[in-house]
């Protein structure tokens, strides 16, 4: 590229959080045309802005267009713009401009590449995240670890199974995933008959979900009580054949007992692919992640204000035309876009392969609508779901998208989401759909007549209880299709949902689990301080990610106790789940810097009881387990 954009934080300017200036290089040989500066970032600028060397000219969530008062830049010229008037002042070096370019009178674009959000005077800069070696305590190579572990001598002997046996396609199906996620690795266990240990299959006295290993100098012996314990034995079997075959730390055990069952039955990871797309293969690599942490749920984030990732029949051009951001379309580019934006959607074939794929390990895929807040893309794609007479701009949801949720007042609102319901049910078998909730901001609807005729008529005060009213209704249409509710902490404001049949994901603060039990909700804790996985993992500017709900180390992950200081009841604690947010997360090389270790810290926390776990132990095999 001949473009590059500098850039720096300035927090000396006298206004509330400070400004960005700009050095715009033109590094090539010809003049460039300058008509328009265009810029995404996740730190927004106020209405108010005063730009200096440009003059502000649009602005939609995070894209940002500037008119420059230089009408062109120079072979080897540089431009300074500064822009003063930030919404909140960045936190490290990921929070500035993430994508820039520059476009002619014509509209014909130019990109620039981007570097690093330079740091004020004084600034802690810092060394990246901290994942600690750690230190081998057991030649058993298994994470998340074991309940009870009673084993005694190890040795290396190769293992096979009957061929003939029932357990086949099992083995057949856990033999494949080795290979999708170790290509290059010795295989764990084999159909052809080998010198050495067989693997013997059996029913027995073990709790649900659970499974008992026995091992012998020639036989390991598998004991469950269901096919999910069955599925979870045979993983973490090839989990230490792996372990043993791939590192000299690590061999199989000969004599002595495994007996296993995990804490939670929810142990899931939330994948957001409505920010920053991700195709059905890198989904697919994800769910065999999962897979091989025993993870039980994959939450899949399919829609947002910036894209809608879901086909429709009923809906014809819905995702084509949802699921599309760049210039001249209805959904600006985000984030790290670029002129062009992003496109993608999956085909409901590609849905049905995520789906399968994750039962074949006793995954459950539950999707996400993020609904009635987050639906700008929604809105742009299906006419009759605003209120024609509500102000315009009235309000806007903390990304900073303007009257983004569905009117709870209007018919057609329930018309096309009874729709929608119907299509996901029939594409995921999941008993529970998650349907949002989250982040309504509190003058939505206030300057919707319709809304507030509503309210008046059902004696409903403010937003909260217009959403609670909108969720019971979504809790109805799921209810007569057999399924639940899932939703985040917010769906138990202004009245909630029914408890009956209803799930909610605690995710604003720590307190809120607690909270949540108190009034008789089924809770999965996913706080933000502890287990969302975009947020930054050391102090100082150099670490990247968000940084809204403080800084969350691997260490402090993985020593994190969702149980703590929680009531009896009358909800439960039905699990934990990680949370993978995307705005920033561009990449597998960065998507593998955020999740791993706390993933894997994740999945140990929702498998293993707290007096077994062992933070040395648990850094030392986090470091053997797969990435994208």
């Amino acid at each position: 590229m001949t473009l590059f954009l500098a850039q720096r934080y300035l927090n000396d300017t006298g206004t509330e959080h400070g400004a960005f200036e700009f050095r715009l290089m033109n590094t090539g040989t010809e003049p460039l045309a300058l008509a328009k500066l265009c810029y995404s970032s996740m730190t927004r600028i106020r209405d108010d802005v005063a730009v200096t060397g440009a003059k502000f000219k649009r602005k939609f969530a995070n894209h940002v267009e500037l008119t420059p008062d230089a009408k062109e830049i120079g072979a080897g010229e540089v431009l300074t713009f500064r822009v003063d008037g930030l919404t909140h002042p960045p936190k490290n070096r990921s929070q500035g401009v993430l994508a820039s370019w520059i476009e002619d009178a014509k509209g014909n674009a130019t990109s620039a590449s981007i570097g690093d959000l330079e740091a004020p005077a004084g600034t802690q800069l810092s060394p990246l995240k901290d994942w600690p070696e750690g230190k081998v305590t057991s030649q058993l190579g298994l994470l998340p670890w074991p309940n009870t572990v009673a084993v005694g001598s190890f040795g290396d002997a190769a293992v096979a199974y009957p061929a003939d046996s029932k357990d086949a396609a099992l083995f057949a199906s856990v033999a494949k995933l080795h290979r999708r996620l170790f290509p290059s690795a010795k295989a764990p266990v084999s159909a052809m008959p080998v010198a050495g240990v067989v693997v013997a299959i059996k029913q027995g006295d073990v709790p649900a979900q659970g499974y008992k290993l026995t091992f012998a100098a020639d036989e390991i012996t598998l004991e469950h009580s269901d096919e999910q314990g069955r599925i979870y034995g045979v993983i973490a079997i090839a989990q230490i054949l792996h372990h043993a075959y791939a590192d000299d730390r690590f061999a199989r055990p000969t004599s002595g007992t495994i007996e296993d069952v995990p804490r939670f039955d929810w142990r899931g990871a939330h994948l957001d692919v409505a920010r920053n797309f991700r195709g059905a293969d890198k989904v697919l690599r994800f769910v065999d992640i999962l897979a091989w942490h025993r993870f039980s749920h994959l939450h899949w984030h399919l829609t947002d204000d910036e894209g809608w990732r879901l086909p429709s029949r009923k809906f014809q051009g819905l995702a084509e035309h949802a699921a599309k951001r760049g210039r001249g379309n209805a959904l600006a580019p985000q984030y790290a876009d670029g002129p062009n934006g992003q496109q993608g959607d999956y085909s409901f074939d590609e849905v049905a392969e995520v789906v399968d794929r994750a039962a074949e390990f006793g995954i459950t895929v539950m999707p996400e609508i993020d609904i009635p807040g987050h639906v700008t893309a929604l809105l742009s794609a299906i006419p009759g779901l605003k209120d024609a007479d509500e102000t315009p701009d009235s309000y806007r949801s903390i990304q900073g998208y303007p009257n983004n949720a569905l009117n709870p007042a209007l018919p057609r609102t329930y018309e096309v989401l009874e729709q929608i319901l119907e299509e996901i049910c029939e594409m995921f078998p999941s008993p529970i759909i998650h349907v949002g909730g989250d982040e309504v901001d509190k003058k939505t609807w206030s300057q919707s007549p319709a809304a507030q005729e509503l309210a008046s008529r059902e004696g409903l005060s403010g937003t909260m209880e217009l959403q609670a009213y909108f969720m019971r209704k979504i809790h109805e249409m799921l209810k007569a299709r057999g399924r639940q509710l899932g939703g985040w902490d917010e769906c138990g404001e202004g009245g909630g949902v029914d408890r009956d049949g209803s799930l909610l994901f605690a995710w604003q603060k720590v307190e809120t689990t607690a909270a949540l039990m108190k009034e008789g909700y089924d809770v999965v804790a996913t706080p933000g301080q502890a287990y969302y996985l975009d947020m930054v993992q050391a102090d100082g500017w150099n670490e990247p990610g968000a940084a809204w709900a403080g800084v969350c180390t691997p260490a402090f992950c993985y020593d994190f106790e969702p149980s703590r200081g929680l009531p009896d009841g009358p909800g439960k604690l039905v699990g934990v789940q990680a949370g993978i947010w995307t705005e920033t997360i561009v990449g597998d090389r960065h998507f593998n810097h955020m999740v791993f270790p706390r993933l894997s810290a994740i999945a140990e926390a929702g498998w293993t009881q707290p007096d077994n776990k062992d933070r040395d132990r648990f850094f030392a095999l986090s470091h053997v387990m797969p990435q994208l």
